[in-house]
């Protein structure tokens, strides 16, 4: 099997590590290179992939057929119109954590599954409504594409709300002292210098965000040694 890009294979990764799956759903599919992956790997019996524009589902089908692999496809904005379907996984990656948290808002119980997240942006967004809507993340890996640092979320449904600092919100509940993580945290330690100058401009208290920055420089002193 290809790689499809470190981001992706991040993906596939954690696929194998909770799997086999009886169905797995891509949402926001594009060209379906997580559905057609994983049912080839035997890491999911079955797939669905959506996306809420044709174009990107004919390319999947396309890719699918090449392959001779049997993926389900169906034009779809999130999970909404995938009711007819009982999946074990959902893998949301490629978007904005805020468009995430909306889909597995609107999705209710359907998303009380096995979640695999790559939010784009707004991962501070996206954790917040996790962590207060009874979603628990299990863990995040970080990885790096264009020398851009993500994170993949590992989430369940518990019903438990999760306590978090304003910190955790962007650095995480898991640091580990690797390469991968300081380059998240380093981008995270930026754009908090950023939002502070911005605070004090307008006048306004920078404590939340010195807080973060010591977080952030902690973190990446715990790499440098």
């Amino acid at each position: 099997m290809r790689s499809l890009g470190n981001r992706l294979d991040t993906v596939l990764s954690l696929v194998r590590a909770y799997g086999p799956f009886s169905l797995l759903s891509d949402v926001g599919s594009d060209h379906a290179f997580v559905a057609i992956s994983a049912v080839q790997s035997g890491l999911a019996a079955a797939a669905v992939a959506s996306d809420v524009r044709e174009g990107p589902l004919e390319h999947g089908r396309e890719n699918a057929k090449k392959l001779g692999v049997k993926v389900d496809f169906v034009l779809s904005d999130g999970l909404d119109a995938l009711g007819a379907y009982r999946f074990d996984c959902v893998c949301i990656c490629g978007m904005g954590g805020e468009l995430i948290a909306d889909i597995l808002r609107r999705a209710g119980e359907k998303a009380f599954c096995r979640l695999l997240l790559q939010p784009m942006t707004a991962q501070d967004d996206l954790r917040k409504y996790l962590w207060e809507n009874g979603f628990t993340i299990e863990s995040e890996t970080y990885v790096s594409e264009r020398g851009k640092p993500y994170a993949v979320l590992s989430v369940i449904h518990t019903g438990k709300e999760t306590r978090y600092s304003y910190a955790d919100l962007f650095l995480g509940q898991f640091r580990p002292a690797g390469e991968e993580y300081a380059r998240y945290a380093g981008k995270a330690l930026s754009q908090a210098k950023k939002r502070r100058i911005g605070l004090l401009s307008r006048g306004e208290d920078p404590a939340c965000e010195d807080g973060l920055i010591a977080e952030a420089e902690a973190a990446l002193s715990a790499y440098r040694q």
